[in-house]
């Protein structure tokens, strides 16, 4: 009986030892399922997150790129390559005809000859009027010009296809190939001393009184006399034709600069692309010194880039006295300089205009920017502009249309509701349309969406919705961009104006636009003038006065005294707020 029960006890220890045993295999079984279960599942994050970085590069790269190679183009058209002419170019063949086809985008029939830097007598008609169909041509309209031996006055010039100059940026962004020399004539004794300028004097605010300081700003020739006795000009009629011409590459460091020089006649239906202009005082994507009339221009993906010279334009550097532009743009392009810079036009003289013309590319100086105007004088016209361009950005008298402005600007904007992200941005007289409004001119029926960016100055400082510092007029207007500021000492911030001197006006006005700032109002921050029927969101500001409303009243109850102007926003242009009535 022992020995049963030893026999027994033996195997009943054996028995738990397996238990054991299985159980531990068991637990290591679970452990390793576990840990191989979050290692895939870790696994899998990573390939996720891997997965979703590609696709914001590849996201990214379509933004920055967002187009095809030009293999892509060319099999989307369905043409077969003949023959390769530079690395983005290519002549192809469909249906037995020739076309040319463009990185860019651009197919056209037949095959675009690229200039070779030579020049050759165009097609002359009965009437003595020229047609070009090569740039060798347009070359020689050029040469004549810069010689003084014509200005072509009371003679057409027909463009009759597209143009290539052939210039190209390489790999490392650099341009190269045929520079283009701008059709101006020079005397010598007067290239470098001749200057087309005017006095402009600012009176800049005192920040803790009503009274001002009259400071010059530029001391400089009274009045402009540029003759052709000291330039040599084109004084025709040039029209493109809605034609375009692509690859110009200007170089210079001589005034007034662009594929024109200086012209005193018209140019017109005419689209510059694909190019970059450098050039002294006065240069401008199409026209250096524009004192004729620049009408349907444009220019796309132009770089215009005077690093530390004035005057600097996407479609013209100056406009002369009584000059005009008309429906024109630029869009992509990037225009620079150091003071007097626009995307239109850097420096507007008296009695000249701007009508119905659009910016759609970044502007950048010192002082005296806008994405329409850098500098505007007494008699000037923008009426029907827009700015949609992403950057407008300097130090001193910034707008999203004007910097400095004594024009009559009308039914004109700073970006709209689908392209709001632009930015307005510098450190002192900044407004969402104008830096600052001066003596005889004019805001009204115009409007801000763009967001205005105000960098800290230990004085002086004025940033509004729609004018920095006002010494004029502002009427039905509205700003819905937002105010951002950076720092907050001895600044004068407003929702439509930072400061509106003695005998000024702001009329029927209104403000949406969130303003982060302690110190700052809704409308109008330091008031010496005139303020009627001005109004702003009681969510703007953090204190709020008898002109904040909340967002029923500004939607409703304010469109009565607002007057004719101001319409109700059936078609939610605005959010449900009141606009303009031409919008």
């Amino acid at each position: 009986m022992k020995r049963i029960g030893r026999r027994e006890e033996k195997r009943g220890n054996k028995l738990n030892i397996i238990k054991i045993v299985i159980v531990f295999i068991l637990l290591i079984i679970i452990i390793y399922s576990i840990y191989t279960s979050l290692f895939r599942r870790k696994d899998s994050e990573i390939n996720v997150n891997n997965q979703l970085s590609e696709a914001e590069v590849t996201q990214n790269n379509d933004v920055q790129d967002n187009k095809k190679t030009i293999e892509d183009i060319i099999s989307d058209f369905g043409g077969e390559i003949e023959e390769k002419v530079k690395t983005d170019t290519y002549y192809i063949t469909k249906d037995g005809k020739s076309y040319t086809a463009y990185a860019d985008g651009d197919i056209v029939e037949g095959k675009i000859s690229i200039w070779d830097g030579t020049s050759s007598e165009p097609a002359i008609d009965e009437a003595g009027n020229y047609n070009i169909y090569k740039p060798q041509e347009l070359k020689w309209i050029a040469d004549k010009i810069i010689s003084g031996e014509k200005n072509f006055g009371g003679v057409t010039i027909t463009l009759r296809d597209n143009l290539d100059f052939g210039a190209r940026q390489n790999e490392w962004d650099e341009w190269e190939g045929n520079v283009w020399v701008s059709m101006i004539g020079f005397l010598d004794e007067l290239n470098e001393n001749n200057n087309v300028t005017q006095d402009v004097q600012v009176e800049n605010a005192n920040t803790t009184s009503n009274e001002i300081t009259e400071q010059v700003v530029e001391n400089q020739d009274q009045n402009i006399e540029v003759t052709e006795e000291n330039l040599k000009r084109f004084a025709g009629i040039f029209n493109g034709n809605s034609f375009w011409i692509k690859g110009v590459y200007v170089n210079s460091d001589k005034r007034y600069q662009g594929l024109f020089g200086y012209q005193t006649g018209t140019i017109q239906n005419l689209t510059i692309k694909n190019s970059k202009i450098i050039g002294g005082e006065g240069t401008g994507g199409i026209v250096g010194l524009n004192g004729g009339t620049i009408v349907n221009c444009h220019t796309e993906n132009v770089e215009v880039y005077c690093s530390n010279k004035n005057k600097i334009g996407g479609i013209s550097g100056i406009n002369m006295t009584s000059s005009w532009i008309e429906n024109c743009s630029t869009e992509g392009s990037a225009i620079y300089g150091a003071n007097y810079v626009g995307g239109i036009t850097g420096y507007m003289n008296n009695n000249s205009a701007i009508i119905s013309s659009s910016n759609s590319s970044s502007v950048g100086g010192t002082d005296f920017i806008g994405g329409i105007a850098g500098i505007t004088f007494y008699g000037t016209q923008i009426k029907n502009c827009s700015n949609l361009g992403i950057n407008v950005s300097g130090t001193d008298y910034v707008g999203g249309l004007v910097g400095y402005s004594q024009s009559d600007i009308e039914n004109s904007y700073s970006h709209n509701k689908e392209n709001s992200e632009g930015i307005i941005a510098g450190t002192n007289y900044v407004g969402g349309l104008v830096g600052l409004n001066y003596l005889m001119g004019n805001i009204t029926n115009s409007f801000n969406y763009g967001e205005i960016i105000a960098n800290n100055r230990t004085e002086h400082t004025n940033f509004g919705g729609i004018v920095g510092l006002n010494n004029a007029t502002i009427s039905n207007c509205y700003n819905t961009g937002k105010i951002t500021v950076e720092g907050d000492s001895n600044m004068k911030i407003g929702g439509i104006c930072g400061q509106n001197l003695s005998d000024s006006f702001i009329y029927n006005s209104y403000n949406i636009g969130k303003i982060e700032s302690k110190n700052a109002s809704g409308d109008v921050d330091a008031n010496f003038g005139e303020i009627s029927n001005c109004f702003y969101l009681n969510t703007t500001v953090s204190s709020n006065s008898d002109n904040s409303k909340d967002e029923t009243q500004m939607k409703s109850e304010i469109l009565a005294e607002l007057g004719d102007e101001f319409k109700e926003d059936t078609e939610n242009k605005n959010n449900g707020y009141p606009i303009l009535g031409w919008q």
